[in-house]
């Protein structure tokens, strides 16, 4: 088969023997610069992709430290929530005893206009 194939070839002179081998060298030239250039593009996707990936853990980062404020910040207002309710019960508590001691002041010593009359 390969006498098959080399018979259907033209024979080539030297003069073009020696200007396809300059023809392939020069392809084989570009092909490299080709390649290094790709290479140099992968690169350039490499290092792009890696500040890509620094910039979202540093956002994730972040973003966790943001839910962890906000969770105490939650936190914190339940009970501050829970402090307050507490003081409120126990000025309405004292709110309720005062009443009870104007009122048994007042029924022994009087009123207030009472009080002012006589001094």
């Amino acid at each position: 088969m390969d006498d098959d194939v080399s018979r259907n070839l033209p024979e080539l002179t030297d003069e073009e023997l020696i200007s396809t081998a300059r023809e392939f060298a020069r392809n084989r030239e570009q092909l490299s610069m080709l390649m290094a250039s790709v290479l140099e593009a992968l690169e350039g996707i490499v290092n792009y992709l890696e500040k890509y990936a620094k910039a979202a853990d540093a956002r994730d980062d972040l973003l966790t430290a943001r839910m962890t404020l906000h969770q105490s910040v939650m936190d914190l207002l339940g009970t501050l929530k829970d402090v307050v309710a507490e003081n409120t019960v126990a000025i309405n508590a004292n709110t309720e005893r005062l009443e009870k001691f104007l009122t048994k002041f007042e029924l022994y010593f009087g009123t207030e206009r009472g009080l002012e009359l006589e001094n």
